[in-house]
């Protein structure tokens, strides 16, 4: 994920009638102001981001932040975890477990999660050198980049960095795409989490991001629908008390880096062999700017229907999809 991320959620007025009318209608209006002013003062923040994004002091020596639980020691695969911001490797689910004694698992962690510094924040490209380098040191093994929202672009930079890149697939789940796209999904984040103030009706931030979590989820669109409005409320109590909101710094350190991210040479030069699985209503990154992406890449799209951006969540059977894909077996279908 990006911070903010989103889409504006479609707003109802509240039912009134006869002299209720007047009061409910002004409470109303002040609330919805001041969600207005949050929204302000949220583009504010953004556009400093920005700023500091592009006088951005020289990388600094830091340790690559490469954690695995196996214990191979001359794999034929390996697969890097790569989540999105405030998200940890866990957002995988059963790919953790793919340790073997041939098969290793490395988790890639951003800043301020898992016990990670905030400082320094994340810079895709140095995280990109980070993987290629450890994957260089295993020349013969065949190389898998499973990355999620911000994970996916440091997948697609790390693919044309590794030695003999024919060797790595990659699979980008709800990838972020280049320059302005990031820009544009913090616009629209703001938008999102501004709708979902008004449609919650309180400003507590983390009552307003469990409110947009349900649009990042369903995708846009979703009060429109009776059906995924009951569904809304499952997933309200399936993750009650489990939804990171940004804050202490996370969202800037693990996101600020995609607002200027490009291609790089190497990614386009790359021989990876590229699948990129997304939502068809993402909120974050609509399937409209990564359709071109996917061009660029030479990649195979896989479109999910009906679905948001939270699309590891959503899809119980996407890891397994994921699985078929990276696996040698030249009968699988290109999207699993």
């Amino acid at each position: 994920m990006i911070f903010p991320l989103g889409t504006m959620i479609a707003f109802q007025p509240a039912r009134t009638a006869g002299s209720a009318l007047l009061p409910r209608f002004s409470i109303r209006r002040a609330r919805d102001e001041r969600a207005i002013l949050f929204a302000k003062r949220l583009v504010l923040a953004l556009t400093a981001a920005f700023l500091l994004v592009a006088c951005s002091p020289p990388p600094v020596t830091v340790r690559p932040p490469l954690y695995t639980a196996g214990a191979a020691a001359a794999p034929d695969q390996i697969t890097f975890l790569l989540p999105g911001a405030l998200t940890t490797a866990g957002i995988f689910g059963e790919a953790n477990a793919w340790n073997s004694d041939s098969h290793l698992v490395i988790e890639y962690r951003l800043p301020g999660m898992r016990g990670e510094p905030l400082d320094p924040p994340l810079d895709i490209l140095r995280a990109a050198g980070w993987i290629a380098a450890y994957a260089n040191r295993f020349p013969k093994a065949q190389i898998n980049l499973l990355g999620y929202s911000t994970g996916a672009a440091i997948a697609i930079e790390a693919a044309g960095r590794i030695d003999h890149s024919e060797r790595v697939k990659v699979v980008a789940i709800s990838t972020a795409t280049p320059f302005p796209g990031a820009a544009l999904a913090f616009a629209r984040g703001g938008i999102g989490v501004a709708g979902s103030a008004i449609a919650a009706g309180t400003l507590d931030a983390q009552t307003v991001w469990d409110e947009y979590f349900i649009t990042l989820y369903l995708g846009s669109g979703w009060r429109n629908s009776s059906e995924k409005r009951a569904l809304a409320e499952e997933i309200r109590r399936s993750f009650e008390g489990q939804i990171n909101k940004p804050g202490e710094g996370r969202g800037r350190s693990q996101s600020a880096s995609l607002l200027l991210w490009t291609l790089s040479t190497e990614a386009l030069a790359s021989d990876a062999a590229i699948t990129l699985f997304h939502g068809e209503n993402d909120p974050v990154f609509p399937l409209s700017e990564v359709r071109p992406l996917a061009a660029r890449l030479g990649a195979t799209l896989c479109v999910l229907p009906e679905d948001g951006h939270m699309t590891l969540l959503s899809r119980a059977d996407l890891i397994d999809r994921v699985a078929r894909v990276f696996s040698e077996n030249e009968e699988s279908a290109p999207c699993g």
